[in-house]
């Protein structure tokens, strides 16, 4: 049975929950609280909208002899929207900073890893720091240079 003929069993039966939906609509400049028609009108265009994309998405790992979809493929599904392939690379540039920046940094504990120092650059100190112009000898606003007599 071809895939996309049992997509039909789920007609009529809303997939994404009310408020996502209400909000999206609500970002896009619609009232607070959006019909009910509207939102049933979104939530089947956004249904039809990610499956025919993972279709083409999953045509694409077929061609190339995979059962999985990868990342790739769904570049390749939106290779003639110029809009949407652009959120598309952005959403996996985001997403390299996230995962180069958890590399650099453990997240169970406080401590940075061998490879993220190396990783991070250390910026020279400036005019800006005041610790560079405070003298080294003086402790708690005495000097202690000289010692007492």
């Amino acid at each position: 049975m071809e895939p996309r003929a049992r997509v039909g069993k789920n007609r009529g039966q809303q997939n994404f929950n009310d408020a996502e939906l209400q909000l999206l609509l609500f970002a896009f400049g619609d009232v607070n609280q959006p019909l009910e028609s509207t939102r049933k009108v979104l939530d089947e265009l956004l249904t039809d909208f990610i499956t025919e994309l993972c279709f083409e998405a999953a045509r694409s790992a077929q061609i190339a002899g995979r059962q999985k979809i990868k990342l790739d493929d769904i570049k390749w599904a939106c290779r003639n929207n110029p809009v949407y392939l652009g959120k598309v690379e952005e959403m996996f540039t985001k997403k390299e900073m996230v995962d180069g920046l958890r590399r650099i940094a453990d997240p169970n504990d406080d401590k940075i890893t061998a490879s993220g120092v190396k990783q991070m650059i250390e910026e020279p100190l400036g005019d800006a720091d005041d610790d560079a112009d405070m003298d080294t000898r003086t402790a708690g606003g005495k000097s202690n240079a000289g010692g007492r007599k």
